[in-house]
């Protein structure tokens, strides 16, 4: 049983890969915020949030105060999938904590049946968990007189626990982001490069990718502005996938209330179960802001909501 577990999962979730090669947490592949999610992931040009430090460090640079924000997701198959980060601005930069899980549930215990080294067999009467994790310690700066250049790092620790066994890994990841005078915002990086992971003698590597992301400028009419994104990333292994994203916002009057309305299109492999289209919204009231978002399953059926929420010492982006 355990070791059935753990091919499972370390095969990947959703078909959320397109390579056949077997990747290692796969919790790193999949969302980590809700706003993410709602733009289909595109937005590593215009992070500017605590959440960045799941996408490229360098971003949390932007971060000018203290930032708190967490989301949680009904995933497939009676799983969850949820994220929390915390940001501070700390001498010239910023440091950034992030916290992720997927929690698979449970399972009834089987003890397999001679030969078949599945799950058919005698019932034990237990039962067994599994969870992936993953806790990132990043840091970003900002340099040049306009700060337009951002560079960062993260080191990170994923670790997976079926049943009775556990492994861990050690990675890392380097990132860069650059603004231009004329409005366009262009960055890059390289994610979750470390050690194998391995769980009940089956070792694999964890999901090395870059990604390549750009901005728009900001398009404005009166209080409505909407900034258009694109983001190039590719697994080790696997094919080259990215997503078109927009992001559109109201600014009511002079209280400092701003609604979003997002949406997002990703272009992914032939067996990835989700669906291209992801859309959501959400609401900054203050220092508050509420985030919704919306991806559905092509090949399984199903969809999920995700739902975040965030504190800010600052408005956002500033």
């Amino acid at each position: 049983m355990v070791a059935f577990l753990c091919l499972v999962l370390l095969s990947g979730a959703a078909g959320a890969q397109t390579s056949a090669d077997t990747r290692a947490a796969i919790l790193l592949t999949l969302p980590a915020s809700a706003r993410g999610l709602a733009l289909g992931e595109s937005w590593g040009a215009t992070a500017d949030d605590e959440s960045a430090i799941f996408y490229n460090p360098a971003q949390l640079a932007r971060v000018r105060g203290l930032a708190v924000g967490g989301s949680l997701q009904n995933y497939i198959a009676s799983t969850t999938l949820g994220a929390l980060a915390l940001a501070l601005p700390v001498v010239h930069g910023t440091v950034g904590l992030g916290f992720q899980f997927l929690n698979y549930g449970s399972a009834d215990e089987v003890l397999p049946a001679d030969g078949t080294g599945g799950q058919v067999g005698a019932p034990t009467g237990s039962t067994v968990t599994a969870n992936d994790i993953a806790l990132t310690l990043g840091y970003g700066i900002a340099v040049g007189s306009r700060r337009a250049l951002r560079v960062g790092a993260s080191l990170k620790y994923a670790w997976q626990h079926v049943a009775s066994v556990s492994g861990g890994a050690l990675a890392g990841d380097i990132g860069a982001a650059y603004s231009l005078p004329n409005g366009w915002d262009v960055s890059a990086a390289l994610q979750h490069f470390g050690s194998n992971l391995t769980l009940a003698s089956v070792s694999a590597p964890l999901p090395r990718t870059w990604r390549a992301a750009v901005a728009a400028p900001i398009m404005s009419a009166g209080a409505i502005t909407l900034r258009p994104m694109a983001e190039a990333r590719q697994m080790s292994g696997a094919d080259v996938t990215g997503a078109l994203g927009t992001e559109g916002t109201w600014r009511t009057g002079t209280t400092g209330t701003m609604i979003f309305a997002r949406a997002g299109y990703a272009f992914r492999g032939s067996s990835d179960a989700r669906a291209p289209f992801t859309f959501g919204a959400g609401v900054t009231l203050g220092r508050l802001q509420v985030d919704y978002a919306y991806e559905s399953f092509d090949l399984i059926g199903g969809a999920t909501n995700r739902v975040g929420v965030r504190f800010a010492a600052l408005p956002r982006g500033l």
